[in-house]
């Protein structure tokens, strides 16, 4: 039996059923061959290769490349499947054989098995043949025999002696040269050293091949100390240290120093204030000399420290440009030319260093008309993080230039308690399905910590799908990603992670009515807008409680049956406390202010006034139970943000839940006190004075006379 896969539904949905019939003996719950990126070919053989007693064998015993991916293999197996593999010298009788496609070995046994490599196979493309016998894991270089085993880690089904590998044939290769992952490290979450290496390691498994960091003040400059934070920097030897680790994963890291706006942080230091086109604002001037020797002296530093082939300058967000020293040029010039002079300079610049210069499109699409003055050898990295159908219209003015470009989308992390997955499912899969047709060299899907909690933990699924979208071809079938989605990530049979992950990525659309679902968090509940918006959306708020709920029930239930990223987990159950508290809040807030307006409508009536009671009692305070619920959310904040993240930065997010706690504290204590004056005087406080909202629009009905 032999079945292709292509990139149609149906014929994948026939993949997984005939798979199920081929290694249904040894595993009944093998649901087949779910691999993310999904490969471009794979066809499907009789019977399995079993892992037990196998030897990995390699082509090459001298490349240190090989011997890391093998060892990579060995630790996942045993990790996640409980399989002890081996290093074998010489070919033996039943082996897992590594090695480029260009080793006589290599060569012979894929002769052998009657595959021939197709010339359509890239630099990182692969070939996986597996049978009873042997398993070949052949690569076009190192990087492609990487990819094999990221893909063989994803093919091994069942544990121990019972773990095996579907006999098959793949022949893959990504469609886009470049997959990256563009990380903000400037807006409040700097990673420890060894979360990095998670993240580089993990893109590294969805054959991503470049990390960028972003840059506005977090590198430990030597020639300007003052800038980069003590404890919320990279640093030249931790940035040292994370090249070499990324280079074994095939992984470029890329600087992603600002050079011209988002810079405030330098800018509001009074030595380096007069550098900014606004005092201590968030552009640096053209009209400074200084300015770029700024930019010289830390690209000096960072071209030390980063071998790779890339810079990336930034030059978004330029808004305050044209408002303060340029102003008089930029009114004879226009602002657009005052822009385009300054990248022409940080370009001029940067020469000496031969790197291909990376910048943000968002301001050249406001200029149009000076698109075509842009360097050809620079690359535009253009951003859109819209839920749209099309991105041609901000694609083809580059395309038109002759610019190279990478297409940019977004995670949609930022601002949220949870990453909104539904829209950036829509913007990834869109935009690179355009970039693509367009030519685009690459992707690079991007994290923002605006509000500065964003933890990155939690974004795995949208990371994930950008990496598949541009190694696959084409628009993402996401119906099929989702169905690999849990065993890829977690080598987790069944589907109840992803379920629960699609909860709580679709919660944000369900309730925050344009708002982003942190400042939905932190809103005032002592408000008239928040007390309507609670009744408003009661019936929403109720679903939004119960869809988390259940992510969470999922996700305790099916905790175990994670083996691999298992902790992962504890981000999501964490997401889904925030978001039920949120719904709590709404819900008491609601009874709260119904409840006092009806005493506060009826003073004559004793016992509904006593009924507020339950606000202030000793025992049962609903008001008190907000803040002993976010006082359990700010330690498992905390724990989550250590998990990630260095200590700096973390004092300011966990004020935020000090200044909420103390905010219901205080206004139980009041609640207390107007009913102890009520006792003695038959008043209460002005509802809307005491934070309670106007009269609610059906107001409970005036007790008679």
């Amino acid at each position: 039996m032999n079945i292709t896969l292509t990139r149609s539904k149906s014929f994948r949905l026939m993949i997984v059923c005939a798979c199920a019939l081929v290694c249904g003996a040894a595993n009944a719950q093998s649901p087949g061959a779910q691999i993310i990126p999904a490969p471009k070919q794979l066809t499907l053989g009789e019977g399995s290769f079993s892992i037990r007693d196998a030897r990995l064998v390699l082509a090459d015993n001298k490349s240190a490349e090989d011997q890391f991916a093998a060892q990579d293999l060995i630790d996942d197996l045993k990790a996640t499947a409980g399989v002890s593999l081996s290093l074998s010298r010489g070919q033996a009788r039943r082996d897992i054989l590594i090695g480029r496609i260009d080793l006589l070995p290599i060569a012979q046994a894929l002769k052998r098995a009657g595959a021939e490599p197709p010339a359509t196979l890239n630099e990182e493309g692969y070939m996986i043949v597996a049978n009873a016998d042997h398993v070949i894991v052949a690569g076009n270089t190192n990087a492609g025999t990487f990819y094999g085993l990221q893909t063989l880690k994803q093919l091994v089904r069942g544990d121990g002696a019972n773990a095996l590998v579907p006999a098959l044939k793949i022949v893959d290769w990504p469609t886009m040269r470049w997959r990256a992952v563009s990380d903000d490290i400037s807006r409040g979450p700097v990673p420890t050293l060894d979360y990095i290496k998670r993240q580089i390691r993990t893109e590294a498994f969805f054959k991503m091949n470049m990390h960028s960091f972003y840059m506005e003040h977090t590198f430990s400059s030597q020639s300007h100390p003052l800038i980069g934070p003590e404890g919320g920097s990279l640093t030249p030897a931790e940035i040292k240290e994370l090249v070499a680790y990324a280079r074994n994963y095939h992984v470029e890291l890329v600087p992603e120093q600002q050079t011209f706006g988002h810079l405030h942080k330098a800018l509001r230091l009074e030595k380096y204030a007069e550098l900014g086109e606004t005092p201590y604002g968030d552009v640096l001037s053209p009209q400074q000399q200084a300015s770029y020797k700024l930019i010289e002296d830390w690209y000096k530093e960072l071209n030390e420290l980063f071998p790779g082939q890339f810079f990336h300058i930034g030059e978004d967000e330029t808004f305050e440009l044209g408002e303060g020293q340029s102003k008089t040029e930029a009114q004879a010039k226009g602002v657009g030319a005052v822009y385009f002079e300054h990248l022409n300079r940080v370009r001029d610049l940067l020469k000496p260093y031969n790197r291909k210069l990376m910048f943000w499109g968002d301001i050249a699409l406001h200029h149009p008309d000076l698109i075509g003055n842009i360097p050809k050898d620079m690359i535009v990295m253009n951003w859109q993080y819209g839920a749209r159908d099309d991105f041609w219209s901000s694609i083809k003015p580059f395309q038109d230039a002759g610019l190279q470009e990478f297409v940019c989308p977004g995670a949609q992390t930022w601002n949220q308690i949870f990453p909104n997955n539904e829209a950036a499912a829509r913007n990834i899969i869109n935009f690179v399905r355009d970039g693509q047709k367009a030519g685009a060299i690459g992707m690079m899907n991007t994290t923002w910590d605006d509000d500065g909690e964003s933890l990155f933990e939690m974004a795995w699924y949208p990371i994930s799908l950008g990496g598949a979208a541009s190694w696959q071809e084409g628009a993402l079938d996401r119906t099929e990603f989702d169905k690999n989605f849990a065993w890829s990530f977690y080598r987790a049979e069944g589907n109840e992670l992803l379920s629960a992950t699609a909860m709580l990525g679709s919660v944000g659309q369900t309730i925050s009515a344009g708002a982003t679902t942190d400042d939905l968090f932190w809103r005032d509940p002592f408000t008239t807008q928040f007390q309507n918006q609670a009744r408003t959306n009661a019936d929403k708020i109720k679903q939004m409680r119960m869809t988390v709920e259940n992510a969470q029930e999922l996700l305790i239930r099916n905790a175990n049956r994670a083996r691999r990223n298992r902790d992962s987990l504890d981000s999501l159950k964490f997401a889904a406390r925030r978001f039920d508290h949120l719904g709590r809040r709404y819900e008491v807030m609601q009874k709260f202010s119904d409840q006092y307006w009806d005493a506060y409508l009826n003073l004559g009536d004793r016992t509904k006034a006593r009924k507020l009671r339950s606000y202030t009692g000793a025992i049962y305070n609903n008001l008190r139970e907000m803040a002993e619920e976010l006082s359990i959310l700010k330690e498992g904040y905390r724990k989550q943000w250590l998990a990630e993240n260095r200590p700096y930065w973390l004092d300011s997010i966990l004020s935020r839940y000090d200044q909420m706690i103390s905010m219901w504290l205080t206004k139980s204590r009041a609640m207390d006190e107007a009913l102890r004056k009520y006792e003695a005087t038959s008043t209460l406080p002005n509802p809307d004075e005491f934070g309670l909202g106007t009269r609610p629009v059906v107001a409970p009905t005036p007790a008679r006379q």
